[in-house]
């Protein structure tokens, strides 16, 4: 267990080029004016909040029969999350550990990992999860903060709907529509290491009730600190761009094109055991084009959206993965009738990963792999009691060309016995597909003695055969809508079975001097393991101006025993990176004069059997004070890790690297709109 240096450094004054630009932008207030509060919204009306995930259809929030969270763009901006992780800490269910400057590991209800296989990302309906190894390239996913109307987070399976990886969770973010962005928008920020941003966006409305938005925006994140206190030279730079097109609204005929484009560089000082540590710049570019069009039908509303989407990642001299991926998605709403509410689609996705290695450590057994992917979802919502009992029942078909296809159904009670009050139960199954590393990669996991000898190299070996992992899983969840108030509680249990896992495949020793002998690991489908725990979540408006809200999470995640030692201990590396309990706090209170002022509390449990020095139990606390000038300028100065606890927070894994460490950091940031 990792004890730490927990002694405190004074705050530092904001440099001078900080001051430098806290001067130009209080310059720019020469214009300003009253505005009123900014917490009028009743939390009465969050029931009535849409949402797209649980049921791929706009539906009340109050109406879902799942764990689901809306972090809306007043929650965003309130929190003053820079990145999406960032926002997802106020999410219960949701583990979110930051493991350097711009590397995160993002899971639902277990399984945290660089990498986390088993949750299913979206932005505007495009998956952004990497068919390498199943995950999302957080250090890639740096949108635009205000371009973001909300983030939908279901916690439990959504495969029946949504398709592999949607395994414990989805989330989905939602930007804004093109007319909800006219007029420009600059952004000015600087932190207390000297490191600037800027960012730039421009709405326009067009001839015919049409609407475009573009953006520009750089990405210059300070580094973390070694456990010596040096830098661990992982600063994150970089820069994006992109539009929205969106036609005039007219009823369910409308359609929209959007697009981006980035190029930015996340490096790590890699951990090469005994032949020391290497400096290695991940480079990551991409680019993306969507089109969607909905439209009415003789019967009922349908909806078509495609896209097209490159993607790059180069580890310096190492190696590199480029990935193609061109998706198709077609679904059609029925009207109700007799009770019945009928909603079905077809997809159809093709990715092409092609990989590079200058290294040993990286051994692929396919430099070029095509994965294609047919699907077809049904789902019948019924309404068993008017507005009181419904049942859906769903399920998808998926077909992949690596592995067998999979039927993934599902099963949802709903009971409003009240207006206020819902209680849900599900049970869902569900399916991870083998990503192309499951399949083709041998990779360098570590070394560690292993007599006779006095050191030897870990290798994991590619395995073509391996088949889906399944779970099972059951909830019930109960929310209640107050005065002034809503509140929920959720139980689950998921049972995971045919887990991708590494059993012992033998000694051998390798034709070089000095012979370092190779322990074999053998990947199969023979791990099972299980999640169960609670989620509660609420918010409270205390009086005009002031907000509360708290989440917290308790869970359990265990492996199968095993008398495999070999399947044991990676069982446990496995486990041993998921807390077993982590609570979010936050109070949004409004000042006389247009100020705010928020107050974050963060708590996550200590990650047990890391390797040392570990990671402790820690809680960090933020504070952000913001004060708007008119209605054109806004100033915000937040401060992360208020009292400076200096704290690291996960093990990195898939790249071993050293534990980076946070400490205080201080941001001032500027908007001007006109």
């Amino acid at each position: 267990m990792r004890t730490g240096n927990h002694w405190l450094r004074d705050m530092a004054f904001l440099n001078q080029r900080t001051l430098g630009v806290g001067v130009l932008l209080l310059g720019l207030s020469s214009a300003a004016g009253a505005t009123g509060h900014l917490l009028d919204l009743s939390l009465e009306e969050l029931g009535d909040i849409q949402v797209l995930s649980v049921s791929r259809k706009a539906q009340r929030l109050a109406d879902t029969a799942a764990a689901v969270t809306v972090i809306t763009a007043e929650d965003i901006r309130r929190s003053g999350a820079r990145s999406v992780p960032e926002a997802l800490r106020l999410v219960p269910g949701v583990q979110v550990a930051q493991i350097g400057a711009g590397r995160w590991a993002v899971s639902v209800r277990g399984f945290n990992s660089r990498f986390a296989s088993k949750l299913l990302v979206q932005v505007d309906g495009r998956s952004v999860y990497s068919p390498m190894f199943s995950g999302v390239f957080w250090s890639a996913q740096t949108l635009m903060m205000e371009d973001i109307e909300r983030i939908e987070v279901v916690r439990g399976p959504g495969a029946s709907l949504w398709g592999a990886n949607a395994v414990n969770g989805v989330i989905n973010i939602v930007t804004h529509k093109a007319v909800a962005t006219m007029g420009a928008l600059v952004r000015a920020s600087i932190d207390d290491r000297g490191k600037p941003e800027l960012a730039v966006r421009q709405g326009l409305a067009l001839d015919g009730g049409g609407a475009l938005r573009v953006y520009a925006h750089s990405i210059n994140r300070s580094a973390f600190e070694t456990a010596g206190g040096g830098s661990a030279r992982d600063e994150q730079t970089g820069w994006r761009t992109g539009f929205r097109l969106d036609s005039a609204a007219t009823g369910a005929d409308h359609w929209t094109v959007s697009g981006d484009a980035y190029r930015q560089r996340s490096p790590e000082v890699l951990a090469l055991g005994s032949a020391g540590s290497a400096y290695s710049p991940f480079d990551f570019e991409g680019a993306h084009l969507l089109a969607q069009r909905s439209w009415a039908m003789p019967v009922g509303v349908a909806s078509l959206r495609g896209y097209v989407d490159y993607a790059d990642v180069v580890l310096g001299a190492l190696a590199g993965a480029t990935v193609y991926s061109g998706d198709l998605d077609f679904q059609h709403r029925l009207p109700a009738s007799g009770g019945h509410e009928w909603i079905w689609g077809l997809g159809l996705r093709h990715q092409q990963v092609s990989v590079r290695s200058e290294v040993s450590v990286f051994d692929f057994m396919k430099d070029e792999a095509r994965m294609q992917t047919f699907s077809a979802f049904v789902q019948d919502e019924i309404e068993l009691l008017p507005q009181q009992l419904r049942l859906t029942l769903g399920a998808r078909l998926e077909a992949r060309n690596t592995t067998r296809p999979q039927i993934q159904p599902t099963a949802r009670v709903l009971w409003s016995p009240t207006s206020r009050d819902t209680v849900w139960t599900q049970w869902s199954r569900a399916a991870r597909t083998p990503s192309y590393g499951d399949l083709y990669a041998s990779l360098v996991t570590g070394s560690q003695p292993y007599p006779p000898f006095a050191l030897a190299t870990l290798v994991s070996q590619a395995n073509p055969q391996l088949e889906p992992e399944t779970l099972n899983a059951v909830e019930l969840g109960y929310r209640r809508q107050f005065e002034r108030g809503n509140a929920e509680a959720v139980l689950f249990r998921h049972r995971y079975s045919r887990l991708i896992g590494n059993t012992l495949g033998g000694v051998r020793t390798p034709g070089r001097f000095p012979p370092l002998p190779e322990v074999i690991l053998l990947r199969d489908n023979h791990s099972a393991a299980v999640s169960e725990g609670v989620e509660l979540g609420g918010e409270l408006s205390v009086m005009r101006g002031l907000r509360l809200g708290a989440a917290y999470t308790a869970m359990r995640f265990s492996f199968d025993a095993s008398d495999d030692p070999v399947r044991a201990g990676a069982s446990d590396t496995v486990a041993n990176r998921n807390a077993d309990h982590w609570l979010s706090a936050w109070a949004r209170i409004d000042l006389p004069g247009a100020q705010e002022l928020d107050l974050q509390l963060r708590h996550v449990g200590a990650l047990t059997g890391q390797p040392s020095p570990g990671v402790a139990a820690y809680t960090v606390a933020d504070l952000r004070y913001g004060r708007r000038f008119g209605r054109h300028l806004d100033i915000a100065l937040s401060i992360t890790n208020l009292f400076d606890e200096r704290y690291t927070a996960f093990d990195s894994d898939y790249f071993p690297s050293a534990y980076a460490y946070d400490r205080r950091r201080i941001l001032l940031t500027g908007r001007w709109m006109f």
